[in-house]
């Protein structure tokens, strides 16, 4: 566990996150449309009429740019660089820089929130999904993806956690357990099989795989392989619980 005396300043995070989205945040590669495009399909499967969202760690605003067609949009994020960008890029959404446990939002106030790859960059995770719940109205949905800790632990190619960067991985067992105090989950499950260590130096090898892809497709491959929790991005889908009667 880390003590908060070990975390990283508001303005060290914040200067660490300006860094990486000067050099990493312009258009989004394709494990990231990948990611977005599952979120904006759990949306649809909502079939909501004009939903007001909240997208937290937006970033730049490119998802948020979809996302504006479903209806009101606010974007929150860490970094007030990508928040500026996020403001010329989507001028008909609301833009906030700043922590979102701690800025000023409206309570039970959205139908939808969703956040990308946010989770484990957190100082209080159980806080920040906490927070969700008060922002949500009630029956409102929460749509989180997050790095799969049993995945990304299992990579090589994961860059070292920069100075300034909380890095805190989950499971899909410790994040239901996060989310199940304030929501119901509806859907659980994993994108993308990633990894090449331990186990999933074998269950991703070319010779296994190879000899699999013989007998069904690729994205059939894939989805067994999501199915059974080995994608590297983990996927919920919750609705908040309708407060008590009195």
């Amino acid at each position: 566990m880390v003590c908060p005396q070990d975390l990283p300043s508001f303005d060290e995070q914040r200067s660490w996150w300006n860094a990486w989205v000067r050099e990493f945040l312009g258009a989004p590669d394709a494990e990231a449309l990948r990611r977005g495009d599952t979120a904006i399909n759990l949306l649809q499967s909502l079939a909501l009429s004009e939903p007001r969202i909240l997208e937290v760690g937006c970033g730049n605003g490119w998802l948020c740019e979809k996302l504006i067609e479903f209806g009101p949009v606010t974007g929150v994020d860490l970094a007030d660089e990508a928040i500026r960008e996020a403001q010329h890029r989507v001028p008909r959404a609301t833009f906030i820089a700043g922590d979102f446990c701690s800025v000023e939002l409206p309570l039970s106030a959205f139908d939808v929130a969703l956040t990308l790859e946010t989770l484990s960059h957190v100082p209080d995770q159980p806080a920040f999904v906490s927070r969700f719940a008060a922002v949500l109205k009630p029956n409102g949905h929460l749509i989180l993806l997050t790095q799969n800790r049993l995945v990304y632990s299992r990579r090589s190619d994961i860059a070292p956690q920069g100075a300034g960067q909380i890095r805190r991985w989950v499971t899909m067992a410790e994040l239901q357990r996060m989310i199940r105090p304030h929501f119901d989950v509806v859907r659980a499950f994993t994108i993308q099989p990633r990894g090449h260590l331990g186990f999933l130096q074998v269950v991703n090898s070319r010779i296994l795989n190879a000899a699999l892809l013989r007998v069904m497709s690729p994205r059939r491959l894939e989805a067994l392989k999501e199915r059974a929790g080995l994608g590297q991005t983990l996927v919920v889908l919750a609705r908040r619980r309708a407060a008590p009667s009195t």
